[in-house]
């Protein structure tokens, strides 16, 4: 397999493959091409794709993934493990956030009886002040 070019067409990079074995033919009869998709949700996965799908609007949509089953399946379980990773960062961040907003309850409650005992002691002092007055 050797690579002769490459372009870019609505994000998708192709990456034009020539393959002497297996090579698919589209309906227009016309050898299809193996490129390589760079899609961010198919990066790296291979696809037979016709020559004249990229040529114009009434081309033919001819694309078969060269990838098999195990390829799909590894690309879902990633997809998942993904997913559960995620899903564990945020269960991390929400613990977090409990963690955090129960520390601030805490100094709440310790500022409030801190304010209450200075605003006893200021009404303790302004009684004290006025039995000595005359």
């Amino acid at each position: 397999m050797s690579s002769s070019s490459s372009t870019s067409r609505n994000q998708l990079q192709v990456t034009y493959v020539q393959s002497q074995e297996g090579v698919k033919v589209c309906d227009c009869v016309v050898p299809a091409k193996e490129r390589t998709c760079w899609k961010i949700t198919n990066p790296g996965r291979r696809f037979w794709n016709c020559q004249n799908s990229m040529v114009g609007p009434d081309s033919l949509d001819f694309d078969k993934w060269v990838d098999g089953y195990y390829k799909n399946l590894l690309y879902s379980l990633k997809q998942k493990l993904d997913a559960k990773d995620e899903m564990s960062e945020m269960n991390n961040l929400r613990r977090r956030i409990a963690e955090v907003e129960f520390l601030l309850s805490h100094e709440q409650y310790k500022v409030a009886k801190s304010e209450k005992e200075v605003h006893d002691a200021r009404k303790a002092i302004g009684r004290q002040t006025r039995k000595s007055v005359p």
